[in-house]
């Protein structure tokens, strides 16, 4: 018992025992080579984006046997759900992502099980269509009867 124990403090004190920690956490826990969409935080939010999104997602899935969607915890509720709602429709596998250490870029990221070395993966170049429009309002606020009048 006292074995098991030493071996894994040891474990604990060198270090993770993924395999490029740092990429995979960018990543949300895959690798860049397995990459076949990226989208950055600040475009994940753009309202636009998410109308379009069940197209481009069904797009990436008729292109690959295998998509995953991953979704960072750190989008606004409005938009994770948003997000989920399209993947459960295509029937596609997703999953909200909270690692504490993470410092990604990315508010999606959607993968392959295979390796795919596409050069470009970035939604904006990809679907260049998509970015006209606002940001998603996550306030609720309602707008009285004047204001609905003179705006």
């Amino acid at each position: 018992m006292e074995k098991i124990i030493d071996k894994k403090v040891m474990q604990a004190t060198s270090g993770e025992k993924r395999f490029n920690p740092d990429e995979q956490r960018k990543y949300f826990g895959t690798f860049a080579e397995r990459v076949v969409l990226s989208i950055l935080f600040e475009d994940a939010q753009q309202a636009n984006l998410i109308k379009n999104f069940e197209s481009i997602l069904a797009e990436q899935k008729d292109k690959y046997d295998t998509v995953i969607l991953k979704i960072s915890s750190k989008l606004s509720l409005t938009a994770q759900m948003s997000y989920m709602k399209v993947a459960q429709k295509l029937d596609i596998t997703a999953t909200i992502i909270d690692e504490s250490k993470a410092d990604s870029p990315f508010g999606i990221i959607v993968h392959t099980d295979l390796a795919e070395n596409l050069e470009e993966t970035n939604v904006k170049q990809l679907y260049p269509q998509y970015f006209e429009g606002k940001l998603l309002q996550t306030s609720t606020e309602k707008k009285s009867f004047w204001k609905k009048l003179f705006h």
